[in-house]
C-alpha cells in the first residue's frame, strides 16, 4: 500500500509543479505585455498571445485581466521581499529590521515605475495570502513584541499597518512629486504607528541600509530599472 500512496504523491507533486510552471508562464507574459502596451490598453488575447498558449489554458489559471494583474503583482512583490529578507535578516534588533526592510522595500519598488502601478492598480489584492508577507512579518513583528521595542495590539493589527501605509504610499510616489527621503518619511510613520518611540525612531532611521541584490532570475531583475 505504501508504494501506491508515493506514486499518488509524485503525481500530485509533478502536477502542482506543471501548474505553478503555466501559471509562471502567463504571469511572465503578462509583465511583458504590461510594460509594453500598459494595464489599461491591455485585453486576455493579448496575454494569451504572448504566452503561445491556448485560451481555455488561461481560463484554467484566471478570468480576468484584473486577477492576472494581481497574481502578478504578489509575484513581483515576493522577489522584493526576498532580498529585502537576505539584507535584514542578520540584525539582532527586531526594530532595526522592520526599519530596515520597510525603507528598502518602498526605495527599491519606487525604482520602478510601472510596478508602483501595478500594485496600485492590484490594490489590497497586492498583497494576497500567498505574499511572503505574511511569512517574514509575523517572525519580525512576535519577536519586537516579546522584547518589548514594538507596542501593537496583535500581529495582524501590525501587519495590517505595515502593508497599508506601504501600498498607499507606493501610490502617492508614483502619481506625484515626493521628496527623496519620502521612503523614510512614511517608515517614520509605521514604526510611530507600531508603537516605537520616536527617539527609537530617529535612530533607525539615521542607520545606513544594506545592499540589496535581486537575484538575475528575479522577474524584477528581468524587468529591469527602466521599465
Amino acid at each position: 500500500m505504501k508504494p501506491a500512496k508515493k506514486n499518488v504523491d509524485h503525481r500530485t507533486r509533478v502536477g502542482n509543479e506543471r501548474r505553478r510552471k503555466m501559471q509562471l508562464r502567463l504571469i511572465e507574459a503578462a509583465l511583458s505585455v504590461f510594460a509594453e502596451k500598459g494595464i489599461e490598453a491591455t485585453v486576455i488575447d493579448d496575454v494569451i498571445s504572448a504566452a503561445g498558449v491556448a485560451r481555455g489554458t488561461f481560463y484554467n489559471y484566471f478570468q480576468t485581466i484584473d486577477e492576472l494583474l494581481a497574481a502578478l503583482s504578489v509575484e513581483l512583490g515576493n522577489d522584493v521581499m526576498r532580498s529585502v529578507e537576505r539584507a535584514v535578516e542578520h540584525y539582532p534588533d527586531p526594530a532595526l529590521r522592520l526599519a530596515s526592510g520597510i525603507r528598502l522595500y518602498l526605495r527599491t519598488v519606487l525604482l520602478y515605475p510601472s510596478v508602483s502601478r501595478f500594485f496600485w492598480r492590484a490594490g489590497l489584492n497586492a498583497v494576497g495570502p500567498s505574499h511572503l508577507a505574511f511569512e517574514y512579518l509575523p517572525r519580525h513583528v512576535e519577536d519586537g513584541m516579546d522584547k518589548g521595542v514594538l507596542r501593537v495590539a496583535d500581529v495582524l493589527t501590525a501587519i495590517d499597518i505595515i502593508a497599508g501605509i506601504a501600498l498607499t504610499s507606493i501610490h502617492a510616489a508614483s502619481t506625484r512629486t515626493v521628496a527623496p527621503d519620502y521612503p523614510e518619511q512614511m517608515t517614520g510613520h509605521i514604526l510611530l504607528a507600531l508603537g516605537v518611540s520616536k527617539a527609537a525612531v530617529g535612530r533607525l532611521l539615521a542607520r545606513e541600509l544594506p545592499a540589496i541584490e535581486l537575484k538575475p532570475e528575479s522577474m524584477l531583475a528581468r524587468l529591469g530599472n527602466t521599465a
